[in-house]
């Protein structure tokens, strides 16, 4: 069966849109307006009225960094991830949830709060200083996150780093604006984030 992924363009989801064009096997797209998400339908989906949502033989699984790994995990003919055990596949999961944990919710407390309340937006600036300064140092001679090679890691980290360089976060970070460049000029970020 064809999965479906419940989207809202410019949200979470782009990033496994993005995942999904990288792999090349057919899905369907279900473009949705923010009030969708309030809907019973979707609640049906995802109580909280979240997206991404991917559907598939009648059940639903949410969190883009679940949906990235299972993507990859499903399709292990596109090498988006490294074979099971191996320290490459453990690198893998640890830059995926650093960019959901490290990186994601300081550039949103810098989003919602930077007019109203500058010092606890300093205090996530300096966190994502912190993150990309790690973040920099692992990438130093490096293309790729993990072992020069493109994968989930990669899909997680550029959909983070490109919300971070939005929010005018990387103007110190030359080597990660190269990276993020280098990502968004993959064809599969090109069809992913030009779909409504």
């Amino acid at each position: 069966m064809t999965p479906t992924l419940h989207h809202v363009p410019r949200s979470r989801s782009s990033r496994v849109v993005w995942a999904l064009e990288e792999l090349g096997a057919p899905y369907t797209l279900n473009t949705m307006a923010g009030a969708d998400r309030t809907g019973a339908e979707h609640r049906a989906r995802h109580a909280l009225g979240r997206v991404p949502v991917l559907e598939d033989d009648g059940a639903y699984l949410f969190e883009s960094a679940a949906i990235l790994l299972a993507l990859a995990d499903r399709h292990p003919e596109a090498g988006l991830n490294f074979a099971l055990g191996t320290r490459e596949r453990e690198l893998v999961y640890q830059w995926v949830i650093f960019a959901m944990s490290e990186l994601e919710p300081q550039i949103i407390e810098v989003r919602r709060r930077r007019e109203e309340d500058p010092d606890h937006t300093a205090t996530a600036v300096e966190r994502v200083s912190a993150a990309t300064a790690l973040l920099e140092t692992a990438l130093t001679g490096h293309e790729f996150i993990v072992a020069d090679r493109f994968s989930v890691a990669d899909i997680a980290l550029g959909a983070v780093l490109d919300f971070a360089r939005r929010m005018e976060l990387l103007a110190d970070r030359p080597q990660i604006e190269r990276y993020v460049d280098a990502l968004m000029g993959r064809a599969a970020y090109e069809r992913a984030y030009a779909s409504p």
